[in-house]
């Protein structure tokens, strides 16, 4: 293909460019910037510094990509393919620091961002992933390969998303959660035990979600999880209560999907004891600075 870059570019000395690839007139191209060949970056977009734009990969407008951010990378694989696919991005999005987004394994396929995103510090995309609008994924939030994540869901740091795994959209993964099943949509995870733990509530709010639509998603959940009822049943019995709405999405996700399902959490997960003064220490404690014992 022959390469486009506008003349009014503002591009550092220091960044290397491919003539073969396509720059919006009015992008920003930092210091120490690397764009290969056969790729797309559209207008408005701002790369910091030190941002690689690999080949295959297109950058919706309005984007900012800061410092370290490897964009289009090969597939991490054994055995790497001749010609990879494409890495697709969409527009408004904020990929933070030191951020990697992979292309797709085979050639006419493409690894996709939705628009408005926001990658922070460290978050990856692997190979083939399909992320939807308005995700967010927290520091170091890690996809693997074939994951899909739907609209407005929000991972927390250092949580692992195993290949091929889904996660439905409006749906809050607690921090350092290893996700290793299907997570349904408009429900929130606990961290510590990757099980679910009731609606996302404050998400639902923020995206508008009306107080009827919430009701219906809340008899939903109480369906799903709490009438002891078959896999089938609950499918049959979410189609006949809820054909339409939101909380229709429910038996849509679940008739999808090859990993099963991530259950909820019935109890409060194990605890530490607390630490404390033991009682027939407090007075002499109180007149010491540092306690002698500390009893569990």
């Amino acid at each position: 293909m022959t390469g486009q870059i506008g003349s009014t570019v503002m591009i550092h000395p220091s960044a290397i460019i491919s003539s073969q690839a396509e720059i919006a007139p009015d992008a920003e191209i930092g210091p120490f910037c690397i764009v290969e060949a056969g790729t797309q970056i559209g207008s408005g977009c701002r790369l910091v510094a030190n941002v690689s734009v690999r080949t295959g990969t297109v950058l919706g407008s309005e984007s900012t990509v800061y410092e370290g951010a490897i964009l289009g990378g090969l597939p991490q694989i054994a055995n790497q393919p001749t010609n990879p696919g494409n890495l697709v991005i969409g527009k408004r999005n904020v990929l933070r620091e030191h951020c990697t987004l992979h292309r797709a394994i085979h050639e006419g396929n493409s690894t996709t961002l939705g628009d408005d995103c926001l990658l922070m510090v460290g978050a990856h995309v692997a190979h083939d992933c399909q992320v939807g609008n308005h995700v967010i994924l927290t520091n170091g939030a890690m996809l693997g390969g074939h994951v899909e994540i739907g609209d407005r869901a929000c991972l927390g740091g250092n949580s692992a998303v195993h290949q091929f795994c889904r996660i439905g959209r409006l749906v809050m993964v607690g921090a350092c959660t290893k996700v290793v099943q299907d997570i349904p949509p408009f429900v929130l995870t606990d961290g510590a035990t990757a099980l679910i733990v009731g609606l996302n509530r404050v998400g639902l709010r923020r995206a508008g979600l009306s107080r009827q639509e919430i009701l219906d998603l809340k008899a939903a959940y109480r369906l799903i999880y709490r009438h002891g009822l078959s896999f089938q049943e609950t499918l049959q019995v979410l189609q006949e209560q809820f054909p339409t709405g939101v909380a229709s999405e429910f038996a849509t996700f679940f008739q999808g999907g090859e990993r099963g399902f991530v259950q909820e959490r019935r109890s409060p997960p194990r605890i530490a004891l607390r630490v404390h003064p033991a009682v027939d220490e407090i007075d002499e404690e109180e007149s010491s600075p540092v306690p002698r014992r500390l009893a569990g």
